[in-house]
């Protein structure tokens, strides 16, 4: 039986690779943090969804924009009822960039973060059954969670 060998860690590929993430990550929510401020104030329009226009359904991002403005409230329990694919991407970014910040600080040749997909695949789940519960309370109980719980 063979012992399993680590791979070698290339620290200014996995610096290079941080940077690049959070430089994306970072331009991303300052675009998203603009858009929805100007959609706010009405100074450009807000567009529906068009899943949820057409078919009268929900999307599974729809709900997201106010789950985001609800975490940023403080309001945890709320932004999970609208869309908890928010919470739980912040989660796990904070637990990647912990990792990758814990990795390069040691330098001690170990990764400090899962680097299989499981936590991945896990949320996309977790995102698509939501969708399917929301749309499934909708449809056979006109029950809205956006409208009705809160």
């Amino acid at each position: 039986m063979e012992a399993k060998k680590t791979p070698k860690i290339d620290y200014g590929v996995l610096w290079k690779d941080f940077m690049i993430v959070n430089a994306a990550l970072g331009g991303c929510a300052l675009f998203m943090i603009a858009v929805m401020l100007l959609q706010r104030y009405h100074l450009i329009p807000s567009f529906p969804c068009f899943v949820h226009e057409f078919f009268n359904v929900y999307c599974p991002g729809c709900g997201g924009t106010r789950a985001l403005f609800a975490l940023f409230h403080g309001q945890v329990l709320h932004s999970l009822i609208y869309n908890p694919a928010i919470v739980l991407g912040a989660i796990l970014i904070l637990y990647y960039e912990a990792g990758v910040i814990i990795t390069l600080v040691r330098r001690d040749g170990k990764v400090h973060f899962y680097q299989k997909c499981g936590l991945l695949y896990t949320y996309l789940v977790i995102v698509i059954l939501f969708a399917i519960i929301r749309n499934w309370l909708l449809i056979e109980f006109q029950f809205d969670l956006m409208k009705d719980f809160i």
